[in-house]
């Protein structure tokens, strides 16, 4: 083992060596692989990167991929009559309520609730009685309990009526549960999100848009600050965060009044309440919007959890009540993104290899001009396999250089990029360089290099001490 480890490393020290003696007609052949190999990676990490920033920002809405969401609306169909009555719907429509549908933020509900908090937009839709919602709540919270789940939120939204130094106005407020930041990766950018400590305060607490602070008259947010509502309660709410102001650019804003007549070229304001202590404060008969179950199952778990939460709320609220929605149909974008992976593989590991084609006819004409020292070294005993192995890591040392050369050059490209102005959302932090583009770069590089190295080696192994002497 000691003897062929031994070897290989002075195989490669001695094609270090020979690349070191040739370097200028080397580089020279290089340069054709080194960019090869920088678009390539570029362009694979680019596309990585462009998936995961896509990604993240749908997160926030939709849920991390895998999420179910949960709607219950109760027919009461199938049930006995005494169940029937005690589950029907007692509600009828209220404009000053959002949608539990609307503040969905699994697949059916990006243009609800969870667009809502973050874009401004209300959600319109039904309000039930307080006791209809509450065994909603009773038998959601039962089924979340019954299998066990572990990362799981519920949200609704409506519109609560705030008081501002202008005068009162009506916000639209989702009310979620503590788990919902971390299943939307909400990013707060004064303060913070909820805490389970929130949950004990008398004054329910709240997690504001840039525009809600901007209406209070408030630029930064130091402290704590305390706003009082009017209806559907009546009490001090505490403002403990605010999330990142939206990017008005990417609406088409330009600063320019006259242009941007007629665009949403203000900051939204909406505002995310902790249920637990907002709850409290509403009046027990008070009608409100049925809440939305959030469960974070995964790709393979979703579409399970979701046959048994139809299964096991229709049977409490009668056939057809639930309706039970995943978000894995973004998961083509990635299939999508791993065939753009591959087709620009292919690509850079073609271009590669006509790059290749100079160092193959210099590692040619070098061999020829290496006759007399190679037959020197085949008489004094070195093996053909030597020969072959010194010959072809010559090419592989230079393709790896030139590799390295390339990737580093990729990494520069992706510092620069600006990500936020070519995928037309806001990047508020440059991910990391994915590792899987330098690693295909750097294999691509070093089997183009073995590739390119074969021919050279072979007829190097065919030189005999006797030709030595003829050169």
């Amino acid at each position: 083992m000691n003897g062929i480890l031994t070897g290989f490393f002075g195989a490669i020290v001695e094609a270090w060596a020979q690349l070191r003696i040739g370097k200028l007609r080397v580089l020279l052949s290089l340069v054709g692989v080194a960019a090869a190999v920088a678009a390539m990676t570029f362009v694979i990490a680019l596309g990585q990167v462009s998936v995961d920033a896509i990604n993240k920002v749908s997160e926030k809405y939709t849920g991390r991929p895998g999420t179910v969401t949960i709607n219950v609306s109760p027919t009461g169909k199938g049930l006995d009559q005494a169940l029937q009555a005690d589950d029907a719907p007692e509600s009828s429509t209220g404009a000053d309520s959002g949608a539990s549908g609307g503040s969905s933020d699994g697949a059916g509900g990006t243009s609800g609730a969870g667009s809502a908090g973050a874009a401004g937009g209300a959600g319109g839709g039904s309000t039930t009685s307080a006791a209809t919602a509450a065994k909603i709540s009773g038998a959601m919270n039962s089924f979340v309990e019954r299998y066990e789940v572990k990362s799981w939120a519920t949200t609704y939204t409506s519109n609560v009526r705030f008081s501002f130094p202008d005068g009162a106005r009506s916000v639209p407020t989702q009310t979620v549960s503590l788990s919902y930041g971390l299943l939307h990766h909400k990013t707060v950018s004064q303060g913070r999100w909820f805490t389970a400590q929130d949950e004990d305060d008398l004054s329910p607490s709240l997690v504001v848009t840039q525009g809600f602070l901007d209406a209070l008259g408030i630029q930064q947010l130091t402290e704590p600050v305390t706003i009082t509502s009017f209806s559907p309660v009546q009490t001090s709410f505490t403002i403990v965060g605010v999330l990142e102001a939206e990017d008005l650019s990417l609406m088409g804003c330009s600063g320019d009044p006259e242009r941007d007549a007629g665009l949403p070229c203000t900051q939204p304001v909406t505002a995310f309440a902790l249920n637990t202590p907002y709850e409290h404060w509403l009046p027990k008969d008070a009608a409100r919007p049925a809440p939305t179950l959030e469960i974070w199952a995964g790709q393979d778990g979703a579409k399970e959890v979701a046959s048994l939460a139809k299964k096991d709320l229709d049977a409490r609220f009668g056939q057809g009540s639930t309706q039970a929605e995943d978000n894995l149909q973004g998961g083509g974008f990635s299939s999508s993104a791993n065939t753009f992976t591959q087709v620009v593989t292919a690509a850079g590991v073609f271009v590669m290899l006509l790059g290749a084609l100079s160092l193959v006819n210099i590692s040619l004409v070098t061999v020829r001009q290496r006759i007399h020292e190679i037959g020197v070294r085949r008489s004094f005993g070195a093996t053909s396999r030597r020969i072959f192995f010194s010959i072809m890591l010559e090419s592989v040392v230079a393709t790896v250089v030139a590799g390295v050369v390339g990737i580093g050059i990729a990494i520069v490209g992706m510092r620069v990029m600006p990500l936020s102005a070519f995928l037309g959302i806001p990047v508020t932090t440059t991910p990391p360089f994915p590792m899987v583009a330098a690693v295909i770069g750097l294999v691509a590089a070093t089997a183009v290099g073995a590739l390119a190295g074969i021919i050279p080696a072979i007829v190097a192994t065919r030189i005999r001490p006797i030709d030595a002497i003829r050169y």
